[in-house]
């Protein structure tokens, strides 16, 4: 449990800076290289905040183990009993109900989005199977069709018109289902509307969009999971546009962006995080420059190498960073119940123990003459056992002596 929930927490620390890092750069590499390549670049990222790629590191999991609990509580135990193990130690009652505490409050989270989300799509496909209807027009299956020719998809779609929507979208992930709005588009523009959502369909976008639920879910609790979804999201449609307008010229391009103004003229009022989106949220500016933009753009293999390097490297960089520290953590040291070493080896252990709390204390008292270290006795209520323990040990440092 402790194991899993400190992973989880240092993949969501190193994402969010591979995230934050990649949002930043990203306006000057959507410049220089084709949009497809950065949304690729989100999808890896994506792939970094479900699965932990990067070497994990135990920062945060040691300091709550050593650090966090005081040295005097962990005297006190040993000294009662100093043949307990350390680990028994460490793994107090309140360490681990701690532990429980953020465990469950993360399942909790994890659950009600998940939940929340499934809920919405459920209602969603309801009342879309309630208000919508097969459109049967000829010239528009024309359009379809040739437009499934044209871009090599075999798979069976679907062509419904729908009056609770006000954007075209697609949905459903096995038996995908084209819906439009009521309103009525001319030849050209209902051919670059279809054409949108086919590039969804062959790319396989609704499944990019629930991996990216999946890191949400995971992720709760941090902030730029959510950046990262957005932007991802953004970046989805502007890579979309960008192979709809592929060599078209600045006349299309301008009747494409007419088309996308005019839906949004009408809002989106109903969508779902497991549908694609004509309209593509709030990112307008950005996309319709990206879609006038004429210049020629690179092939983005550098993109996918920096995100990949990206999510492999920070783990390892933070991990080297927080290793410089481990040499002013607290150790306990404390001589193996089975051990069968000599009693010299088990004094010298025993007087590192009592030693290492107080190390400034001891050099100082030592200056002054020889002096006996404190034990403390185990707790009158403790059982024989426990007692001749401690006198066993008494007698073994008077010998030291």
């Amino acid at each position: 449990m402790q194991e899993f929930f400190s992973t989880l927490l240092q993949n969501s620390v190193t994402m969010s800076l591979v995230t934050l890092i990649y949002a930043a750069i990203l306006p000057v590499l959507s410049k220089r290289y084709a949009a497809k390549w950065c949304y690729i670049g989100w999808i890896i990222i994506a792939v970094g905040w479900v699965f932990p790629l990067g070497p994990q590191f135990d920062f945060l999991l040691k300091p709550m183990q050593f650090s966090d609990i005081p040295l005097t509580s962990v005297h006190t135990i040993i000294s009662a009993n100093p043949t307990m193990p350390v680990q028994d130690v460490i793994n107090t009652p309140a360490s681990i109900l701690l532990w429980w505490i953020f465990l469950v409050i993360w399942v909790l989270g994890s659950i009600s989005i998940a939940a929340y989300h499934i809920w919405r799509y459920r209602y969603f496909l309801k009342l879309v199977s309630r208000w919508s209807i097969p459109i049967a027009h000829f010239k528009c299956l024309e359009i379809l069709d040739g437009l499934k020719l044209e871009m090599n998809i075999k798979k069976n779609v679907e062509l419904r018109e729908c009056q609770i929507i006000t954007s075209p979208m697609l949905v459903g992930f096995f038996r995908p289902v084209i819906l439009l709005p009521s309103e009525q588009f001319s030849d050209d523009e209902l051919s670059m509307i279809l054409k949108h959502e086919l590039v969804h369909l062959k790319r396989h976008d609704l499944w990019y969009k629930a991996l990216i639920l999946v890191a949400t879910v995971l992720h709760w609790f941090n902030p730029i999971v959510y950046l990262m979804s957005r932007s991802a999201a953004a970046q989805c449609e502007i890579s979309c546009d960008a192979i709809v307008i592929q060599g078209a010229d600045l006349q299309r391009r301008k009747q494409y962006a007419e088309a996308i103004i005019n839906v949004v003229k009408n809002g989106a009022k109903l969508q779902t995080a497991f549908s694609t989106n004509f309209y593509g949220g709030r990112n307008m500016k950005s996309r319709i420059l990206s879609i006038m933009d004429t210049k020629q753009k690179k092939t983005g293999i550098i993109i996918l190498c920096m995100t990949m390097l990206g999510v492999l490297m920070t783990g390892a960089a933070m991990a080297a960073a927080t290793d410089s520290q481990e040499s002013i953590r607290p150790e306990v040291v404390v001589a193996s119940p089975n051990s069968n070493k000599d009693t010299d080896n088990e004094v010298t252990q025993l007087l590192k123990l009592l030693r290492r709390p107080y190390g400034d204390k001891t050099n100082a008292i030592n200056s002054q003459g020889p002096t006996r270290p404190e034990v403390a006795a185990a707790s009158p209520n403790s059982d024989n056992n426990s007692d001749n323990a401690v006198t066993h040990l008494l007698e073994l440092l008077k010998q030291s002596r």
